[in-house]
């Protein structure tokens, strides 16, 4: 695999130690962390958490699925992603405008120039943290999980606005 992929796996696995796991058939399982469940189909390489469709990287849910049946979860990586399939696409030379002694140039090409777009400054102060992706939000562990009320323990809310009677 190419690192980054193998680099991904292995922070991917220490947050999928936690979850829980159950078997629905051969190849579903349903995923559960804290507060979300998840449905991850090994054959069809595919998760509700949609992580696993776009990276084609096994996701945290699938590589706890995957470990749950003890298979290894680096038989899910897609071939896309297999240092392999890099290299045989780049194994030969790459001419994308054909060969250079039968290119042909304007006259005038030294007068011709290429300016940047026009761009407005954006007001304000700029921003002091990077925004996070889609898929670092609610990692058990993380440092960005989900909140949730300290009354009555469930998400979506906070204590001053909860809604349950004290008791």
């Amino acid at each position: 695999m190419i690192p980054d992929a193998s680099d991904l796996l292995v922070s991917r696995f220490g947050a999928a130690i936690v979850l829980n796991v159950y078997q629905v058939d051969q190849n579903e399982f349903e995923v559960k962390d804290e507060t979300m469940k998840y449905v991850v189909d090994l054959e069809k390489r595919h998760c509700t958490c949609n992580v696993f469709d776009i990276d084609k990287i096994p996701c945290i849910h699938a590589i706890a699925a995957a470990r749950y049946i003890k298979r290894d979860e680096n038989r899910y990586v897609d071939t896309s992603q297999l240092t392999e399939t890099w290299a045989k696409a780049y194994a030969e030379s790459i001419h994308p405008c054909g060969e250079l002694s039968t290119s042909t140039y304007p006259a005038n090409i030294d007068e011709l120039s290429c300016l940047p777009p026009a761009t407005k400054k954006r007001s304000g102060r700029p921003p002091t943290k990077r925004k996070r992706s889609v898929g670092e939000f609610g990692v058990p562990g993380s440092k960005y999980q989900s909140h949730k009320c300290s009354r009555c323990g469930i998400g979506g809310h906070n204590k001053i606005t909860c809604k349950r009677p004290i008791g």
